[in-house]
């Protein structure tokens, strides 16, 4: 191993090439990091001496290729170094303009390996979801699509024109950019740490042991790097990377953007909790690597069933991915109920759906008891962090009832388990969600999209005619600030009352006029309640004041509707499917 002290221009110059490997993440860096190298690169501007140390960059030299290319493997670093080349290519191409030779200068030593081929022409080759993109930024074509890699390039373009216009406030005079290249390429200063492979040195375990800090955004990325340590034949690593890991990564970047990988970090929690054992958040790749060093199942098929289970999750955490209306259907409320506790069951009960072991109408029945069991907890009060414990091993317990022989039984036994759930854990009956819908404060601004579906839900039972409810929001029918009005109407106690009543689901309804109807009095607001088309309003049209009495009326009016919405059968009847 050699260590040593550098600037940019010794580090790339000649005929090299840094490559990122498959096993590293994307381009990352963002604003704050490109602010922070140019404000540093004015600083060292101003000044005639010194250098600014910008980290280090370990690489691994592979030997070199037949048309004389020295290849490097960058192991850490690949965020600044990759910066560091966009930089370059941003002044580059302002040089263009008025300094054509130190711009041809810049593309043909510092950023191409001129007399090459193929990949072996740029000096630096970002990792697969990054290299097209670069490339053509090399190439000077014209870029299709916006990425992070594309608007560092474009923060440098723009600070160097506005700094050369005398715009950037901690330069006294316009910017020199020949002078400019000189800092970037001379001043700069990084820590070169070259490995040997006869170092007996392993870029995976190198990798993890500069980058594992236990952060959950990285714990994807490690698994894959552990994946592709324990798949000895390296001749198969693109390959296998290009058809399993790098299609599910761009999967879930489809869906959910740059969050992606702490989706698939989660994906991969779930996966590990599946089977009824609890992980730690921040423990994912501990545990993963603990399990295959005792299990040692083959690393290609163990490779393939997460690949399998994280599009499952991916259809279940986006349902816009799954392709079964139905299914979808099922997804979009659990989360809208914002509901992950259940998916530990829920992808097993998938990978059964999958592989046909139980029909789509069997999932469907399951997926009906679980909400049930949820929302009839949630509009009872009772907490959540009781649910965890349940739904871990759940699908475990389901199994050990009884041999299966057919899909339903799977169906039987997940409704009779929640039948025997007691105390925290407990399905609440039929007498007691009455009883708590009656009296329970549901409302808050935390679990507001939770009881819109609800509200929904209990309309929709009435009227398969439905307005948009994109449209509507929650109304506070006896409003939540009580003006004079409200008082004389509600008699007497009525602070108390108002206490008591106003976030039950009795006093509440959804409008396409909250706004309009605000703290005005009953008399007024049911103008607006008569002329509304959603089903739960109908019940107004006949009620000529609203008070305490009539809220517990409502309520007990939607308990009956809400029994009928998320059915809970009785223990002798848990055989009979709930259509």
């Amino acid at each position: 191993m050699k260590a040593s002290e550098t600037s940019l221009r010794n580090l790339i110059e000649g005929d090299k090439q840094f490559k990122i490997p498959l096993y590293q993440r994307p381009y990352s860096w963002n604003k704050e990091n490109w602010e922070n190298i140019w404000d540093d690169l004015m600083s060292l501007y101003e000044f005639t001496e010194g250098n600014h140390f910008l980290g280090s960059i370990v690489t691994l030299a592979i030997p070199g290729t037949p048309d004389g290319i020295s290849p490097y493997t960058v192991i850490d670093g690949q965020q600044r170094l990759t910066t560091l080349s966009l930089l370059l290519l941003a002044l580059r191409d302002h040089l263009k303009k008025n300094h054509p030779e130190l711009a041809e200068e810049l593309h043909e030593k510092y950023l191409i390996n001129k007399f090459k081929r193929s990949d072996a022409f740029y000096k630096i080759v970002p990792t697969k979801s990054d290299r097209d993109l670069y490339q053509k930024i090399v190439q000077s074509q014209e870029i299709d699509k916006i990425e992070l890699i594309y608007e560092a390039y474009k923060f440098f373009i723009k600070n160097i024109e506005e700094a050369e216009q005398g715009k950037h406030e901690q330069l006294d005079s316009k910017l020199d950019v020949t002078k400019l290249k000189t800092i970037i390429l001379e001043r700069v200063s990084l820590v070169s740490i070259t490995l040997n492979e006869n170092d007996n040195n392993n870029p995976y375990l190198i990798f993890e042991s500069l980058n594992y800090k236990g952060s959950p955004l990285t714990q994807a990325d490690l698994i894959r790097n552990y994946f592709f340590l324990k798949i000895t034949d390296e001749s198969k690593h693109d390959e296998i990377y290009y058809s399993l890991w790098f299609p599910l990564q761009e999967k879930f970047k489809n869906v959910s953007g740059e969050g992606y990988l702490n989706e698939m970090t989660l994906a991969i929690w779930q996966y590990l909790r599946k089977d009824g054992s609890p992980v730690k958040l921040n423990q994912i790749y501990q545990t993963f690597k603990q399990r295959f060093e005792k299990n040692k199942p083959d690393p290609l098929d163990e490779l393939k069933e997460v690949k399998k289970f994280a599009e499952y999750y991916i259809n279940i955490r986006f349902p816009d991915a799954e392709k079964e209306t139905k299914l979808a259907k099922w997804f979009k409320r659990f989360k809208r109920l914002d509901f992950s506790t259940c998916y530990p069951l829920i992808i097993n009960l998938y990978h059964d759906y999958a592989t046909q072991r139980i029909a789509l109408s069997d999932f469907e029945q399951a997926l009906r008891y679980i909400e049930s069991y949820f929302v009839r907890r949630l509009l009872c009060g009772m907490p959540s962090n009781a649910l965890d414990k349940v739904f871990i091993n759940l699908y475990q317990q389901i199994n050990k009832q009884k041999d299966r022989q057919d899909s339903s039984d799977l169906v039987r036994n997940l409704c009779t388990i929640l039948l025997n759930l007691q105390r925290s854990q407990l399905w609440p009956d039929d007498n007691l969600l009455t009883e708590r819908i009656i009296g329970e404060n549901v409302y808050s601004i935390r679990r507001k999209d939770r009881i819109k579906l609800i509200l929904e839900s209990l309309a929709e039972h009435l009227s398969k005619e439905q307005v948009n409810p994109e449209n509507l929001s929650i109304e506070h029918i006896m409003p939540q600030k009580l003006t004079n009005e409200w008082q004389d109407m509600i008699g007497a106690n009525a602070k108390d009352l108002h206490n008591r009543w106003l976030h039950t689901l009795g006093n509440l309804t959804l409008t396409a006029y909250n706004a309009e109807q605000s703290n005005k009095p009953f008399t007024q607001k049911r103008i607006y309640l008569d002329d509304s088309n959603f089903a739960l309003n109908k019940y107004f049209r006949e009620i000529n004041a609203w008070n305490a009495d009539e809220i517990e009326l409502r309520a007990k009016h939607l308990a009956k509707i809400a029994i009928e919405v998320w059915p809970r059968p009785e223990a002798s009847d848990s055989n009979e499917y709930l259509f």
